[in-house]
């Protein structure tokens, strides 16, 4: 067997963090896709990002064929509110810079770096740094009002997350505050155990606004893993936030488990089905696979390094092969904005790199048992037909005729065509849209594999009622009938660090500009937990008496911390 390139990047020594060019190609020995990059100064280091070379160009290929990579650039637009230049170079100027090719989808915002836990595996490394971090609450809404202004589209998520925001009083009112800017979904990162001691927090939160709740969740019943992950047994309290969840009858909470090798790994299958047993509270899964801070060796790397493609295989094992192909993310952004689009709303493209992540959905069928989307409808063929119809509606173009028109080529007679033109021209645009959804759904229906079954079967009328009802609701909707999201994002550290992922990243931490507190920076995710973090921090670390304040509340957390341990 021979070696394969795959494609070439810019990566960053993990040792100095300078940019390097990197290869990633597949290994002749393994069959693994690797990466390897040369630093002048501290020497070669490799690491492992597919164990299914087939599978990995297959993911790019898909989303070059369908055209999932339609631009949704806004530098034009940033030039006014903060867009620069590069100056030291790509990704070291990120606020943004010019080289970013992926408008946000998401606001990220550590409304404090302050944590009632101290997890061995963290990425802001919060509560280990000394200083306290913690924006106040009008540059929380200054951060959000930039989102919101972009153009041409504004970030349509807001994620609050910390260190660890429940610990702060005025969540509801960061919440609510969202909500009143026009973030559709509003989602807090927690590790939900004022969540679980506070139930009357918890209502609070919904009642704000909060859309969904992203609850760390890395093993079951299994005290050992969670030791190993988060220094302390947290499986009492993860149950009694799904109690606490059912009781205010609350819908849409995610687990978000960080996996890694030989840690939790094993864990994959149990909390899987822990989701599937408590649907009527959970939607879904996203794995993320661990990010190695620090510096390793490539043989520690290689006993940590837990893949995308290592998930994938894990998934399949467990639920008898229910996934038949992990879609990039990107592979829906048509389909999303389509959406969006009949919906009236903005149409934000979720056009990230495929190596960031996929989302899928797997059913679960009346005998409780996991099932294929695959055998309910062709995906594959709906994304096809999806982008199609998003490409005409961008282009203004009417269906051709049927009926009694059927076979007739307007385009054949000139005053016709014309007339048709000027049509759509003075169609009012709610006209046009009717128009539209009745052919999507007049071509969208053949792909529904038995549809004898939409009178009998939940899922097959979840379906149908997004290709006769399209818009992002009835695709959120989907969810409620036992059915789960399961996705993956593989946030990258210094080891796999990927440049053209970076510049397609479409979850920004939103920051205070340390050098000018009345502007926001934006710093996309991976970027900002591998170089930004430290030095954006310590600039804007609470000083003098605020920071007393906030480390006598620090004491307080870690005597709560005492009770969870109990």
């Amino acid at each position: 067997m021979t070696e394969e390139i795959i494609r070439r990047t810019t990566s960053i020594c993990p040792e100095c963090l300078q940019t390097i060019p990197a290869e990633i190609y597949v290994d002749p020995k393994t069959n693994w896709v690797m990466m390897r990059k040369d630093c002048k100064e501290h020497g070669h280091f490799k690491d492992k990002l597919s164990i299914d070379p087939d599978e990995y160009k297959w993911g790019e290929t898909f989303t070059d064929d369908i055209g999932s990579t339609v631009d949704n650039s806004t530098k034009p637009e940033y030039v006014s509110s903060g867009l620069k230049e590069c100056d030291e170079g790509c990704p070291y100027d990120c606020g943004l810079c010019e080289n970013h090719k992926s408008a946000p989808n998401i606001c990220l915002i550590d409304i404090t770096n302050r944590c009632n836990l101290t997890c061995p595996i963290c990425f802001a490394n919060a509560s280990a740094k000394g200083y306290v971090v913690e924006p106040t609450i009008e540059q929380i809404f200054q951060i959000m009002e930039h989102f919101r202004s972009m153009k041409p589209v504004a970030a349509v998520m807001l994620q609050i997350s910390g260190g660890e925001p429940t610990i702060r009083d005025d969540l509801p009112d960061i919440i609510r505050e969202g909500k009143r800017l026009g973030f559709s979904e509003v989602m807090v990162t927690t590790n939900g155990i004022r969540f679980a001691k506070s139930i009357d927090f918890l209502q609070k939160c919904k009642d704000a606004g909060m859309d969904a709740i992203y609850l760390q969740f890395d093993a079951t019943d299994d005290p050992e893993a969670w030791k190993k992950v988060r220094g302390v047994n947290l499986w009492p309290l993860k149950k009694r936030v799904i109690e606490n969840c059912r009781k205010i009858g609350y819908f849409g909470l995610m687990l978000v488990p960080v996996i890694a090798r030989g840690v939790n790994d094993h864990e994959i299958g149990n909390i899987l089905d822990f989701a599937k047993d408590n649907s009527d509270v959970i939607s879904g899964v996203v794995f993320q696979p661990v990010s190695l801070c620090g510096r390793i060796s490539f043989e520690e790397l290689m006993d940590l390094r837990y893949t995308t493609s290592d998930l994938k295989v894990a998934i399949n094992k467990h639920t008898n092969n229910a996934i038949r192909k992990f879609y990039p993310i990107a592979t829906t952004a048509k389909m999303t904005r389509l959406l969006a689009w009949f919906d009236n709303m903005p149409e934000f493209g979720m056009t990230s790199h495929k190596d960031c992540g996929f989302a899928t959905i797997i059913i679960v069928n009346d005998k409780d048992e996991w099932e294929s989307l695959d055998d309910y409808f062709d995906s594959e063929g709906l994304i096809k037909w999806s982008n199609k119809v998003y490409d005409m509606v961008q282009k203004k173009e009417i269906p051709k005729p049927t009926g009694f028109l059927k076979g007739i080529n307007l385009e054949d007679f000139g005053a016709v065509a014309s007339t048709i033109g000027k049509f759509i021209d003075e169609m009012t645009d709610l006209g046009y849209r009717q128009m539209m959804k009745a052919y999507y759904f007049a071509g969208g229906i053949k792909f529904v594999k038995h549809p004898e079954k939409v009178l009998t079967s939940k899922t097959y009328q979840s379906f149908a009622r997004i290709i006769a009802s399209p818009n992002l609701a009835s695709a959120a909707n989907f969810l409620h009938n036992k059915n789960l999201m399961i996705s993956a994002m593989h946030f990258q550290d210094a080891y796999n660090f990927d440049l053209d992922r970076v510049c397609r990243c479409l979850v920004h931490y939103g920051v205070v500009d340390p050098d000018d507190n009345s502007k926001t920076l934006e710093i996309p995710f991976c970027a900002m937990n591998t170089l930004h973090r430290e030095r954006i921090e310590l600039a804007n670390a609470i000083k003098g008496e605020e920071a007393k304040k906030a480390e006598v509340i620090q004491a307080e957390i870690k005597e709560l911390l005492e009770t969870v341990k109990e």
